[in-house]
């Protein structure tokens, strides 16, 4: 295929990243009507190409009509936005599986041209809702990054029963790759078919997936803390700059009558406390899996009562500092018991005691070596 043809990015397959490579630049074999679709039986041109030098060939299996109208790919048929089976992404969203086409040859065909016809006019086949951005199972299940795994070559049936000769054998694990998962792999997710695979039905890898995540999901639940009263919760990884009160009220004025919001921005954080504990239960519920504001993916967790400091424990009050008095020189100590206040200025000169040994003296006038510590009259 030529890079100035008009036609290209109209004829171009619809392959996910994974099917790809990591390679941006793949060189694909086109043939016209190379094969049948493995669902709709219709001829369609068969695109072929390999996607590494360690990866086998690979090539699309149905019609681009075909795909987009589940939004797989041609190759895998996994979703081209989650990377998931069809029956995983259908489980999640709530939707029945179960053959989207008719089952007779006319009927079928009507169906495609329909299909076809949408696309000529610039819809979209497959109907993309608000449902899919919140659906917190959907989010889990989806795969964030690339999986270029799927792409090596299969593994060597001679080598399995030990009676493979070829000293170039291209398989595995005759190439040297000893990585083989598939071997580990329980015998029934070995079995698949492209019709199930594609219809979302008897699928044995969607059905382990669902099982996975329901069961992740029921670990991380919150459990509510035993004092009733409490009816706020913790938001964690709050970014101030995307995420602002009135986000997050947005977010969780479903759940119940919100009492107020903090958002403390130094701190990445936010405080949202409910008039009752059962909203506060039921947004601690649907949304601890996975909650997400504006894009940012946060944590939730239950808050905790803040310990009042009471004021009945504060202990025994300090005993003033005492009174040292320090006698002029040449003047005879006063008899014990005596009151500093009733002393004359010139016998004695009342100074605070210091709080330990060695402490430093906070003005001059308290220490009585420094000048205009002894009054002036006992000098003369």
């Amino acid at each position: 295929m030529a890079p100035d043809d008009e036609d290209a990015g109209k004829d171009f397959p619809v392959v996910c990243e994974d099917c790809l490579g990591p390679n941006p630049y793949v060189r694909m074999m086109k043939i016209p009507r190379g094969s049948e679709c493995a669902i709709s039986g219709r001829p369609f041109d068969v695109y072929r190409w390999r996607p590494g030098s360690d990866a086998r060939y690979k090539k699309t299996v149905v019609c681009k009509e075909i795909a987009l109208a589940k939004n797989v790919c041609q190759v895998c048929l996994l979703d081209l936005d989650y990377g998931i089976p069809v029956a995983a992404r259908d489980a999640a969203l709530g939707r029945a599986g179960g053959n989207a086409l008719p089952s007779s040859s006319v009927n079928r065909d009507f169906a495609v041209n329909a299909i076809a016809k949408k696309l000529d006019e610039g819809e979209d086949a497959y109907e993309h809702g608000e449902k899919e951005r919140n659906n917190e199972l959907l989010m889990r299940l989806a795969r964030k990054k690339p999986y270029y795994n799927k792409n090596k070559s299969p593994i060597c049936t001679f080598w399995l029963r030990n009676a493979c000769t070829r000293n170039d054998c291209p398989y595995r694990p005759c190439n040297g790759d000893t990585n083989m998962p598939e071997l580990s792999a329980a015998p029934e997710l070995r079995k698949q078919n492209i019709k199930d695979r594609y219809f979302g039905t008897n699928d044995p890898v969607a059905d382990q997936m669902l099982k996975r995540a329901k069961e992740k999901m029921e670990n991380r639940k919150l459990t509510p803390p035993e004092d009733t009263s409490i009816t706020t919760l913790f938001i964690g990884n709050v970014d101030p700059e995307r995420v602002n009160e009135d986000d997050i009220r947005g977010r969780f004025y479903r759940y119940g009558d919100i009492k107020s919001i903090r958002v403390i921005g130094n701190k990445k954080c936010a405080f949202i406390t409910f008039t009752s504990r059962a909203g506060a239960e039921k947004a601690a519920e649907d949304a601890a899996f996975n909650l997400e504001i504006n894009g940012v993916q946060c944590r939730l967790q239950w808050g905790k009562v803040m310990e009042k400091k009471s004021t009945g424990d504060k202990g025994p009050t300090p005993s003033p500092a005492p009174t040292v008095m320090m006698m002029a020189p040449g003047v005879a100590p006063p008899a014990d018991g005596t009151n500093p206040a009733d002393l004359p200025s010139h016998m004695a000169i009342p100074m605070p005691a210091p709080s330990a040994v060695g402490a430093k003296v906070a003005y001059p006038s308290q220490d009585p070596t420094a000048m205009g510590a002894i009054s002036k009259e006992v000098k003369e």
